[in-house]
């Protein structure tokens, strides 16, 4: 199976909040992209911020994503609660283990 990661390191000034908005976020996700949406991990870093890990069917679906969700107002709730962006970049999936 071919797979891309999107990997976001950013600051929230709110981490409870955003992750009560991010229900919302990923109910959106799975209702706009369908199967082009295989999942998410989100995580606190030791420096206080905080790694989005989400995995898409492709590159294509990927970038679709990262296009129109930050101004989508169905998911302004989670995006608002967003501060300062460390990085973000997407990936290829080399290899992958299921438990």
């Amino acid at each position: 199976m071919s797979a891309t990661i999107e990997y976001v390191r950013f600051e929230t000034t709110d981490p409870a909040e955003l992750s009560a908005q991010r229900g919302t976020l990923i109910s959106l996700l799975r209702e706009r992209y369908g199967s082009d949406f295989l999942g998410a991990h989100l995580a606190l870093c030791e420096d206080g911020s905080l790694l989005d890990l989400l995995l898409w069917a492709s590159p294509e679906a990927a970038a679709r994503a990262a296009r129109e969700m930050p101004g989508d107002p169905a998911a302004a709730g989670f995006f608002s609660l967003i501060g300062e962006v460390h990085e973000m970049r997407h990936a290829e999936v080399l290899h992958s283990t299921q438990p």
